[in-house]
């Protein structure tokens, strides 16, 4: 039947090329868009980081005894609202840039932890050196705990970003092969593909198939008699062949 025989093919096969055409040019038009401004997009598709916090930090000078702390920390996306000391000895302050006078010399593990006023935190530690009679200085860095919580907070964000943007690039492939799928069935509605049969045979099978079809031999050439003539005797001799 041809295809004014069937109009609904005819509407079919319009209708998935449209659809067809519709998806590859919106893959196209996305995708030169993303090639315009690769890093706008990746932005956003990628987590927002967690607001900053704080990065806790502090200086130290010790004269005999007696250490003066002088908080250096940076501020986050918020103010510091709150300082805790622990100085190792069962004392605490929460002034930001404290004085402390410690029983006995020796090292002493002193902790800084400081809090913005949007809840997050940071740790700064440091071990202060007290010596008699000497005068001893050092810098309070962030602890191993806090720094690591960064670094996996970091990777993380990095990672979830990895993953958006193979998945984009996956929606784009299935959408550019769906949209070529969709031509081909529709180019095929209107220029139908000869159907193709496949028969399979086993090996005897396909021998006793060879010997049943085995052709003839047929001599084609012709033989032509042999024409002898003498001039003496004017007559013709005819040998026929075998």
């Amino acid at each position: 039947m041809t295809a004014k025989e069937k109009p609904y093919e005819t509407y079919l096969g319009v209708g998935l090329i449209v659809i067809g055409v519709v998806l590859l040019g919106a893959v196209a038009f996305r995708a030169f868009s993303i090639i315009g401004d690769p890093g706008g997009y990746y932005e956003s598709w990628v987590p927002e980081a967690e607001a900053a916090g704080p990065e806790a930090s502090f200086d130290w000078v010790s004269s005999g005894l007696s250490v003066e702390f002088t908080d250096t920390s940076k501020i986050g996306d918020t103010p510091i609202g709150r300082w805790m000391w622990e100085f190792d000895d069962g004392t605490t302050s929460d002034e930001p840039n404290p004085t402390h006078r410690f029983s006995q010399d020796g090292e002493w593990l002193v902790t800084l932890d400081v809090v913005g006023e949007d809840g997050s935190s940071s740790q700064a530690e440091a071990a202060v050196e007290i010596e008699p009679g000497t005068e001893n200085s050092g810098k309070g860095a962030i602890g191993l705990n806090d720094m690591a919580d960064k670094v996996i907070g970091t990777v993380g964000r990095a990672a979830k970003g990895g993953v958006v943007v193979v998945l984009v690039i996956g929606l784009f492939t299935v959408l550019t092969l769906a949209g070529g799928r969709m031509i081909s069935h529709g180019v095929r509605v209107f220029r139908p593909v000869p159907k193709r049969i496949s028969v399979k045979l086993r090996p005897k099978e396909l021998e006793l198939a060879m010997l049943d079809s085995k052709p003839e031999i047929v001599d084609t050439k012709k033989t032509e008699p042999i024409v002898l003539t003498s001039k003496e005797h004017e007559s013709t001799d005819v040998l026929e062949p075998v």
